[in-house]
């Protein structure tokens, strides 16, 4: 049978953020699921996704700008958003703005301000008798010199408004104070334009012991909350911490106590509506969040969750946010294998080629270099400094038993690849 989507339909999908690398299958998942035109949003016409049934031209980071470019399609077409579902971390307040002038599901305004102001999050966390490390606010090196007096080192500087370990860095004494400052000030900075940032709000805290990092990913429905799964973390070691690889399954999917954390977490923030992604800090039986974004986890987590257990989390984003679920269903438990992303970072230098990859062995999935020759590789610091990416995954339930041995064979082949693929000047890093 002919199946014509409704194209003099009144309403569309309204999709944030899912043009950026690793987000794409997004737009998959909205043109399966959503019966009408799906759209998306772009500042410039290059930078239009061809896969949108029309893109809006506006700043999808600013919200009066965003709002404005819809009121112009209504005007021009006739149209009105069905839904507006941010994919990524700084069009979720754009996404409220435009849902409450449309009367549109979306999360709440205070559960907004909770899980993008990292001072905010943690007093809540306090609140809900929910472990996370004991912090203090500062916006000088006057004030961080202050409140460090009130915290135990070491400590761990970022700041509030931001994620991806941009200007995150671990100080270990009050000597080590200035530097670490101008590390998290200066980072903060050179994105602050972009997303409107406000300097001079940062957050100072303990330091947690943990053996490794998860990151769970919870289906917020109302009051309803299931886990859809729970992803072992690479990162490097202090003092940025900087994450370079994501995997599913974890070794902890099977950990009541983080899967529960993690729906408490969520509860905290009053989030009700979409997926969340909440990160846990893991020593033993002693468990610590991290953080909570109100949007699906990045890095390719829902991909990963899709190759792995074989469903879209995307599907179950959108459902949330369009109020097409009568009640969350059953989240499959059973993996098919074991999926993992690594990122690739060239040594410091300049990078003087690109080599292409001949042969690949069946685990590799992709190679996305978004390095090219001329560039200048820095000490990897935050998602900033990325210099490529690699998808892997290998079949099999015997396969998804061992996330450690599976974590190290990718590291293993990602730091080959790496060595194949940049040509670099090498030299010492000037930050």
């Amino acid at each position: 049978m002919f199946n014509q989507r409704n194209a003099n339909d009144d309403r569309y999908l309204l999709v944030l953020g899912a043009d950026i690398l690793l987000r794409e299958r997004a737009i998959v998942s909205a043109l399966r699921t959503y019966p009408g035109q799906v759209l998306g949003m772009a500042p410039t016409p290059d930078g239009q996704n061809r896969f949108f049934d029309d893109v809006l031209r506006a700043d999808y980071y600013n919200a009066e700008d965003a709002l404005a470019a819809v009121k112009r399609y209504e005007l021009e077409t006739g149209l009105r958003p069905a839904a507006v579902v941010p994919i990524i971390e700084m069009t979720v307040h754009v996404s409220v703005a435009i849902s409450q002038h449309y009367g549109l599901p979306s999360l709440s305004e205070e559960a907004v301000g909770l899980s993008r102001d990292k001072h905010t999050m943690k007093a809540a966390f306090e609140a809900a008798g929910v472990p996370c490390a004991r912090h203090r606010t500062f916006s000088t090196l006057a004030d961080l010199r202050e409140v460090s007096e009130e915290l135990t080192f070491p400590l761990v500087l970022k700041p509030r408004d931001f994620a991806g370990n941009t200007g995150t860095i671990k100080v270990d004494s009050p000597d080590g104070l200035p530097a670490a400052y101008d590390h998290c000030r200066d980072e903060l900075l050179a994105i602050a334009p972009l997303y409107d940032f406000s300097d001079g709000r940062f957050q100072a805290e303990e330091f947690v012991r943990s053996t490794h990092e998860v990151s769970v990913e919870v289906l917020n429905y109302g009051d309803q909350r299931a886990v859809l799964a729970v992803t072992d973390k690479s990162k490097l070691p202090a003092p940025h911490f900087t994450e370079i690889g994501q995997l599913v399954p974890s070794r902890e999917s099977d950990n009541d106590a983080v899967r529960d954390l993690g729906i408490k977490a969520c509860e905290a923030l009053g989030i009700t509506r979409g997926i969340a992604h909440v990160e846990i800090l893991v020593n033993g039986a002693d468990l610590s969040v991290v953080e909570v974004a109100a949007r699906p986890g990045g890095d390719g987590i829902m991909d990963l969750i899709d190759r792995v257990y074989g469903f879209s989390p995307y599907d179950l984003h959108y459902a949330s946010y369009l109020n097409t679920l009568d009640e969350l269903p059953k989240i499959p438990r059973e993996p098919r294998g074991i999926g993992a992303i690594r990122f690739l970072k060239a040594p410091v230098g300049t990078i003087t080629a690109v080599n292409a990859v001949e042969q690949f062995t069946d685990e590799e999935l992709a190679l996305y270099v978004t390095a090219k020759a001329g560039d200048r590789s820095h000490t990897a610091s935050s998602y900033l400094t990325r210099d490529g990416v690699m998808e892997f995954f290998r079949p099999g339930a015997k396969a998804a038993a061992d996330p450690v041995a599976f974590q190290k064979a990718v590291a293993e082949l990602a730091a080959f690849r790496t060595k194949a693929v940049f040509t670099v000047a090498e030299e010492g890093d000037s930050r």
